[in-house]
């Protein structure tokens, strides 16, 4: 098949649904797909642009829900259809179609077969109906152009239906590359403190500073180590506050590359994601399952689609410093829990590979060129 992958952020920016489109592309393109990235053209652009990415266009920054996208805005239509006529895609699929405004004029210029698939999930209490008053038209556009649609998670589609409460989605799960997290050799942690590892963009949604707070309580009964991995508007308050209330073992080792944030969960005795909201998934909780690393997660709803069965023993309320201090101190330091859980995930995080994610795709490909077909004939 030749299949187009639209992402609608900077591609070459840091985030989910960009990990999920390289992945992708790189599985589908090893079964002998012809692939394409269409993206927004970012306003700076990398080094080097791979050949199969196509950047059109241009990118707009937003801030909403306490954290910072790059978004496409608007491009000619004259470009797209030369990119339409030059590609000849038997299926385009749409990630995040709803955001503005690549999705919205390919799905409207195309005769391929066309997939959505929604990643979005938006904190509590922001569902109101000025939001379905703002998406609802953006979704009768879209959804009646489009023959397949699906959600990572059942988050993300329930967000997806304030907008389209009708339409059949299939759940399609995120996925990782295992082999790339899962260690070669027995990793050796160090015989010295425990060690807590976070990696992720520092912005309030991530609810680092909570982490913070239950790791000070922590350090009261255990020299335990805190390393936070990752940059975002944050870090300068988050660094004040652990020089303020004098909290030591904690590191800030700022942007880390892959290999290097690979590392640091395989040798970690504990990763913590502490997100309270605004998360629709938890692909960095699955690379830590799949490091073979414990873990300890905010409970919020797409963490929880992750953490089932024996994994809920991760979730916890990171505003409750106490619940949350008591949590890490069960997940660094019983190791009878410790192995039950490690047990459980090395089992469950096998269903994520991309391999099989990538299987379900083709499934849907095959589904929305049939439906196409019927459409037209």
């Amino acid at each position: 098949m030749r299949i187009g992958l639209v992402c609608p952020y900077n591609f070459y920016r840091p985030g989910g649904v960009q990990i999920c489109i390289r992945e992708m592309a790189e599985e589908l393109r090893k079964r002998g797909h012809y692939i394409r990235i269409i993206a927004p053209k970012p306003r700076k652009l990398p080094d080097v642009v791979d050949d199969d990415v196509i950047l059109i266009g241009n990118s707009a920054e937003l801030k909403a829900f306490a954290t910072k996208v790059d978004v496409g805005a608007s491009v000619s239509n004259t470009k797209l259809e030369q990119i339409l006529t030059e590609h000849q895609f038997d299926v385009i699929h749409f990630h995040e179609p709803g955001l503005p405004f690549l999705s919205m004029q390919l799905v409207g210029l195309s005769s391929a077969a066309h997939v959505a698939t929604l990643h979005a999930t938006l904190p509590q209490g922001m569902v109101t109906k000025s939001y379905q008053t703002l998406m609802r038209p953006v979704a009768k556009y879209i959804n009646t152009r489009v023959d397949v649609i699906s959600a990572v998670s059942p988050v993300a589609e329930a967000t997806g239906r304030v907008y389209i409460p009708d339409a059949t989605i299939t759940i399609v799960p995120n996925g990782i590359k295992l082999k790339d997290y899962k260690p070669k050799a027995p990793v050796k942690r160090s015989a010295g403190p425990k060690t807590i590892v976070y990696v992720g963009r520092l912005e309030k949604r991530k609810g680092v500073k909570y982490l913070l707070e239950a790791f000070a309580l922590l350090r009261t009964e255990h020299n335990a180590r805190l390393i936070i991995a990752g940059q975002g508007d944050l870090r300068p308050t988050l660094e004040a506050y652990v020089d303020k209330h004098d909290i030591k073992g904690v590191t800030f080792k700022g942007y880390v590359s892959e290999d290097e944030k690979i590392t640091l969960m395989q040798k970690a005795d504990l990763y913590c994601s502490p997100a309270p909201y605004g998360e629709s998934f938890g692909i960095v909780l699955l690379e830590a399952m799949a490091a073979g690393t414990v873990v300890v997660a905010g409970n919020n709803p797409g963490y929880a689609s992750v953490m089932t069965g024996k994994g809920r023993l991760s979730l916890v309320n990171p505003e409750s410093t106490v619940d949350f201090a008591q949590r890490l101190e069960l997940m660094l330091y019983d190791e009878e829990v410790r192995s039950l859980w490690l047990k459980w995930a090395k089992q469950h995080v096998e269903q994520f590979d991309y391999v099989k994610v990538v299987d379900q795709y083709e499934a849907l490909y095959k589904k929305a060129l049939r439906t196409r077909k019927a459409r037209t004939t």
